[in-house]
């Protein structure tokens, strides 16, 4: 593959489907709603003004979608100007001129703006946050005066302290609150469009909108006409020196009605904090839908457990549903979706050659007792239980050679057995070095030692002591492939004795977790160019490749984000990568094709990627 590849800069159409379609039906309902008669007259505070300013909505809606279908690249401005006309018309129709109708347009409005201006990051998405969260903090604070003054009135008998205070908290009702709710939730809105978030992607987000919509329809459908009845009510009393009790239950209805809205706004600022509740239904059909099959999750339930160690249980995993698991090939992995939401990756074992095994999968996995929760949940799961997989994935295949050396760490044994299957049923030179604890703790020793004799070298710690790496691999055929699977200290044992002991052979690994990173030179911030979105993000010092392309791309594959499971690998196009990831090979580090970018850079100052 060549180093540099053409760049496509062609920018990808503006207007989706649903924005057109949403366009054009505003279009049709503004010009309807000009030619109608109004549905509250009473209410119109400049009646002569609200036809014309339907007729130009629709004016505005129509010429925009007509746009987007003729020109569907057409310049950034030439679409936001028309875009953000139509949303100060519909808000001026809703607040300015009280046309009814105008208040659902602004849920069109907001959102088929937000999507025609696309994913938002840095300064422009900052902005639009700040918005939201002055809003919404502004609107909670009015919904809490107004509970209070509501409280107050309930614990008094003064009828003109009463009036008084209903005349203030109607001044706010009418002045404050109503233009509050829409710049909370349509900034919501529009915050939610243009990130990862979406609208109905996820339970949080959605439940947000729910909240909104609630207080917005209940204050309509009753705390603003209750409130204008007790108002009404209490001048009358504190005119004709009537009585407190008189009000009924009014003061109750409007004191609780405003601690209610307040209570949900509470809970939607928790929601935002703690954004509990994962992905909805929809929202995980969208984002297997963006990024494809090869990430797609597929469920599946656990269909055996049995302990293989000390410690180390092994996991028969088959599909949940009609569909049937991946092919793959020994080296490959998965990722484990745990019901915690931990995501974890475990090696592959078993024939995949066999067609009795074509729909199962088969992992196991240690215990690891100052681990980070994953391998402890997985040895928690039952017979029966329901959890998702992605992949697989290969980063450590298996690779053609004169002859293989296999050294193992304790449960880095577990690629090797679909690779030592194989190479035995071909007849090739192959030989494994199991390095661990103890017999007792070492998965799958005793059975290959039978299977496979004269080709195992069992060296558990307790009987045995640290084996002679340079003498093994001086022992091993001139060019043989190296496969090293285990922890780091093994692993660079087996790297630094490679260049004398075994100078012709090829050393293959595969880690638990990242290794050693370290450049010897600080980190300089660069630019990404994405080719596919045309759009170009800023990689200050201290911040992830991977995070700056989710800002444009939040459907990007990633799972550990630490540079070993490979789910992020990106095209390069242009630039030179410095991998700093554990996927790519010691033969591999000088290729321009690929990056990982949860944990690699730019050596120069631009990169140019396929995303």
């Amino acid at each position: 593959m060549p180093d540099h590849l053409p760049v496509q800069k062609r920018r990808p159409p503006m207007g989706s489907r649903g924005a057109l379609i949403t366009l054009y039906s505003y279009a049709v309902l503004a010009l309807a709603a000009g030619l109608l008669p109004p549905l509250v007259a009473g209410a119109l505070r400049f009646a002569e003004a609200r036809t014309p300013v339907w007729i130009v909505c629709s004016a505005v809606s129509g010429g925009l979608a007509l746009l987007l279908t003729f020109r569907p690249r057409p310049s950034r401005r030439a679409v936001l100007v028309p875009g953000w006309l139509l949303l100060a018309l519909t808000t001026a129709q809703a607040f300015v001129i009280a046309e009814l109708p105008a208040l659902l347009g602004l849920y069109a409005v907001a959102p088929v703006l937000a999507s025609l201006a696309g994913r938002l990051a840095g300064r422009p998405r900052k902005a639009l946050l700040a918005v939201h969260v002055i809003a919404a903090g502004c609107w909670a604070g009015v919904a809490l005066m107004m509970a209070a003054i509501g409280i107050t009135t309930l614990a008094s008998d003064d009828v003109e302290y009463i009036a008084g205070a209903y005349a203030l908290m109607e001044t706010f009702d009418v002045s404050l609150l109503g233009w509050l709710n829409f710049a909370a939730t349509l900034s919501g809105i529009g915050l939610a469009v243009t990130s990862q978030w979406g609208v109905v992607r996820y339970y949080w987000v959605a439940a947000k909108l729910a909240i909104s919509l609630v207080i917005l329809f209940s204050a309509f459908s009753w705390i603003h006409g209750t409130l204008e009845e007790a108002v009404v009510e209490a001048e009358r009393l504190a005119e004709t020196g009537g009585s407190a009790a008189q009000l009924g239950s009014g003061p109750v209805v409007v004191a609780s009605g405003f601690g209610f809205a307040f209570l949900l706004l509470v809970l939607a600022t928790l929601l935002s904090l703690y954004k509990p509740g994962g992905r909805t239904r929809r929202g995980r059909r969208v984002l297997a839908a963006q990024r494809g099959t090869r990430s797609q999750e597929i469920p599946v339930t656990v269909t055996d457990v049995r302990e293989v160690a000390q410690d180390t249980v092994a996991l028969t995993l088959r599909p949940a549903g009609t569909e049937r698991l991946p092919e793959w090939e020994p080296g490959a992995h998965v990722d484990l979706m745990l019901p915690s939401g931990r995501v974890r990756q475990y090696s592959l074992y078993g024939d995949p050659a066999n067609p009795a095994d074509a729909d199962t999968y088969r992992i196991a996995v240690l215990r690891e007792e100052h681990g980070r929760g994953g391998s402890a949940e997985v040895h928690q799961l039952a017979v029966g239980a329901r959890i998702a997989i992605r992949g697989p994935r290969n980063n450590f295949p298996l690779v053609g050679a004169p002859a293989h050396l296999f050294i193992a760490g304790g449960i880095g044994i577990v690629p090797f057995l679909p690779m030592i299957r194989r190479l035995a049923e071909a007849g090739a030179d192959w030989r494994l070095v199991h390095r661990g604890r103890s017999l007792r703790r070492m998965a799958f020793a005793d059975a290959l030692a039978q299977q496979y004799p004269g080709h195992v070298d069992l060296m558990p710690s307790d009987t045995r002591p640290r084996p002679d790496l340079d003498a093994i691999l001086r022992g091993a055929p001139a060019q043989a492939a190296v496969y090293c699977c285990g922890p780091e200290g093994l692993i660079d044992a087996v790297r630094a004795a490679m260049p004398e002991a075994l100078p012709h052979g090829t050393l293959r690994v595969e880690r638990f977790a990242a290794g050693d990173r370290a450049t010897g030179k600080a980190d300089t911030p660069f630019e990404a160019e994405l080719a596919r979105s045309g759009r170009t993000v800023r990689v200050p010092v201290g911040r992830t490749l991977l995070s700056a392309i989710q800002e444009v791309d939040p459907t990007i594959d990633r799972s550990c984000e630490d540079g070993i499971c490979g789910s992020c690998a990106t095209r390069v196009l242009d630039g030179d990568p410095e991998h700093r990831d554990d996927v790519l090979q010691p033969d591999e580090r000088d290729r321009r094709d690929i990056i990982y970018p949860c944990v690699s850079r730019a050596r120069g100052d631009r990169i140019v990627l396929d995303a």
